[in-house]
């Protein structure tokens, strides 16, 4: 049995490492985007429209994002939107009635952490498919040409 077949028979270890960080990467990349491209619109558009009290506040039918996605986001108190942007009801959680009166804004004070935490530059859903086919490219070529390197530096 020579050292590369430890790395290339189906099920090994370097195949399965490779495919592992492969899937982590594109579920990362994708959770990147539905947080900051996608979640982050109500923040963005609260900051565009500068909304940083309460009597400036706008609810999501007002600023376009009214989804059950936007809803789930914003629907605890506690949860990692809620934390830069202000609802005018205060509630621990927002049942789905309460969505109609309530008005969403983002603190002055908190102002800069929302732009920097849901600024969303390229991060668009086209740029993290074509990073998703550009990795499985990579995975490939991995599983492929790293054991003929490792028996050529072997043989060195």
């Amino acid at each position: 049995m020579n050292f590369a077949s430890l790395w290339t028979d189906y099920g090994s270890s370097l195949e399965k490492v490779i495919w592992a960080i492969f899937i982590g990467t594109v579920v990362a990349s994708f959770m990147i985007w539905y947080s900051k491209g996608f979640i982050g619109r109500v923040a963005r558009r609260l900051a565009k429209k500068e909304a940083h009290s309460p009597d400036n506040a706008y609810t999501l039918r007002e600023l376009g994002c009214d989804n059950i996605f936007m809803r789930n986001a914003l629907k605890y108190k506690y949860s990692a939107l809620r934390k830069v942007v202000y609802c005018t009801l205060d509630k621990e959680k927002l049942k789905r009635n309460d969505f109609y009166e309530a008005e969403f804004y983002i603190p002055e004070e908190l102002k800069n952490r929302a732009y920097f935490k849901y600024k969303g530059n390229n991060n668009t859903l086209p740029v993290v498919l074509i990073g998703a086919v550009v990795m499985f490219i990579i995975a490939q070529l991995c599983i492929r040409f790293i054991p003929e390197i490792v028996e050529m530096i072997k043989k060195i």
